[in-house]
């Protein structure tokens, strides 16, 4: 499913700034049903595992220069806590019991902040980051209405950097934490899964600062993946998220609610080899207030490109490059995302 990741667009206005974020959002990992035993998973499956629930969304908090004092962006700072397109293939597929560990790589490149037309807003305007994200899942035996539990805990580390208006700012270090409960369900070629995931603020945050990782609110965010996976032929995966934001007490900024989902078609053409095409789409549906008042302002973006994974014995390595567009009132960029899955 999901990982972390965090979007960057504006929200409030003091003194010009924005945030972006990556929170990651859900990791799925494949698997034939929930009868396989750990051996028969690595001779079907072979660990190819796809994260179900953890996506790379960054947070970081850019400034805008003072000849834009009156701007809003859509989710403060224009940034959100949704891992844009870190899914792709098996997304809807659990692995069996036991420990796993993932580790993702993203990097985000725009080199243009956009309104709702589509024209750029900002001068200047640059935004690069690099970032790792380290995740540990652990499937249980225990089951819940017929589906296997599990849990994970996500960390990114991220490196941001960003210029507008000739000042330029960077920071490192760890950004928001991300965790979840998920529950998931096999039958044959279908494969589903459904998970409450939590972002909590334990990225540095300094109201005051050109650019931060954290984004100083806590996030909750109900997710479900689905794959149709045929063991030698077509793998069709999504997942959907619906994301509810707390208010961030040193700015008086509540980020309006948000739909996300990241979708996969992919065929096996090789023995171990699936070619994909991969992306991700966001959505903004309630607005932003500030001290109270509804801002209006609402982003959106949608990205697609491609994807290629390949299965080896106990582990799986996957990679893509997407592009966004239809973007509004947001960043407009590429992401490149590297996910290396290892069952322990």
């Amino acid at each position: 499913m999901d990982i972390f990741c965090h979007r960057f667009l504006a929200g409030p206005v003091r003194s010009t700034m924005a945030s972006l974020r990556f929170s990651s959002h859900g990791l799925a990992m494949k698997a034939e049903g929930a009868a396989l035993n750990k051996a028969d998973y690595k001779n079907k499956i072979r660990y190819g595992c796809v994260m179900i629930f953890s996506r790379i969304r960054i947070s970081l908090l850019f400034g805008f220069i003072c000849t834009y004092p009156v701007m809003t962006l859509a989710t403060e700072n224009g940034a959100d806590s949704y891992p844009s397109g870190a899914e792709g293939v098996l997304a809807g597929a659990l692995p069996p019991p036991g420990f796993y560990g993932q580790t993702f790589y993203v990097n985000y490149h725009a080199s243009r902040f956009v309104d709702k037309h589509g024209d750029s807003m900002i001068p200047g305007f640059g935004l690069n980051l690099n970032g790792v994200v380290e995740r540990l899942i652990y499937m249980t035996e225990t089951t819940v209405m017929n589906g296997q539990l599990g849990f994970y805990v996500a960390q990114p580390f991220f490196d941001l950097r960003i210029a507008q208006g000739g000042q330029r700012g960077d920071r490192k270090g760890i950004s928001d934490t991300l965790a979840a409960v998920m529950v998931g369900w096999h039958n044959g070629e279908h494969h589903w899964a459904a998970a409450i995931e939590g972002v909590f603020p334990t990225g540095e945050y300094d109201r005051d600062r050109m650019v931060n990782l954290g984004k100083n609110y806590y996030t909750l965010r109900p997710i479900v993946v689905y794959s149709y996976s045929q063991p030698d032929g077509w793998d069709l995966s999504t997942k959907l998220s619906y994301s509810f934001n707390t208010e961030n007490q040193d700015t008086d900024y509540l980020s309006g609610h948000y739909f996300a989902g990241d979708f996969s078609l992919g065929y096996r053409f090789a023995p171990g080899w699936i070619l994909a095409l991969q992306g991700y789409a966001f959505k903004q549906l309630t607005s932003d207030e500030s001290h109270g008042h509804k801002v209006g302002f609402r982003g959106q973006s949608l990205a697609l490109g491609p994807g290629i994974q390949y299965q080896g014995k106990g582990w799986s390595l996957e990679g893509k490059y997407t592009t966004e567009t239809a973007v509004e009132n947001r960043p407009q960029g590429n992401y490149t995302w590297l996910k290396l899955t290892l069952a322990f």
